[in-house]
């Protein structure tokens, strides 16, 4: 995976993150869970049913921007590492920003749209909102930007999704983003931030 640490390529493949997405709803805990793993670069990587439980969304049930929070930020004391942070962002401006930065950013898309721009390399029947994050990103020669995502889809239910990270254009997951949110310039994402050592 280029311009990635090992650990971060690894996001998503398997050991050592536990479980897997058993449905559509576990998608934002999913995400948070690469997020928390992401942050302390393996040291804290909590199962999915810890996760709910922090969000206060137990069960399989639909997540947002605020459960995500309650779930990261209540990860106060992890040894050696500053608090946990997720910041709540509404503008896709500012995510470009983080992107850009090189922060774990997770975002709600517009997954039939999704599929729609990727020409069907997802999941077809699958048309509701969905979760993923965003690990980097990389410009081409000719300018054009790519996002490189991890997909809790991709967690090899279905052969037909290609697996593990995946540089995507920026202006699919923008249009995606937009699609879910309403409106255009507008989304639903949580940036993560802290972790890093004492």
């Amino acid at each position: 995976m280029p311009n990635l640490p090992k650990h971060q390529a690894q996001l998503g493949r398997g050991p050592p993150v536990p479980g897997r997405t058993r449905g559509s709803r576990d998608c934002g805990p999913r995400t948070w869970q690469m997020g928390v793993d992401y942050l302390t670069k393996g040291q804290k990587v909590p199962g999915i049913t810890e996760l709910r439980r922090r969000g206060n969304v137990p069960g399989p049930q639909p997540t947002n921007v605020q459960d995500a929070k309650l779930a990261v930020e209540s990860y106060q004391k992890i040894k050696g590492r500053k608090p946990l942070r997720y910041y709540i962002k509404s503008r896709i401006a500012d995510v470009k920003t983080a992107v850009a930065k090189g922060k774990f950013v997770q975002c709600a898309i517009d997954y039939g749209k999704f599929n729609d721009l990727m020409h069907r390399t997802g999941d077809p029947n699958f048309r509701g909102g969905h979760s993923i994050g965003i690990l980097g990103q990389k410009t081409l020669k000719s300018g054009r930007v790519r996002w490189l995502l991890w997909d809790p889809l991709d967690d090899n239910r279905r052969g037909e999704i290609p697996q593990g990270p995946r540089w995507v254009d920026r202006w699919k997951v923008i249009r995606s983003m937009e699609s879910f949110a309403g409106g255009k310039g507008r989304c639903y994402a949580g940036v993560f931030g802290g972790g890093q050592k004492r």
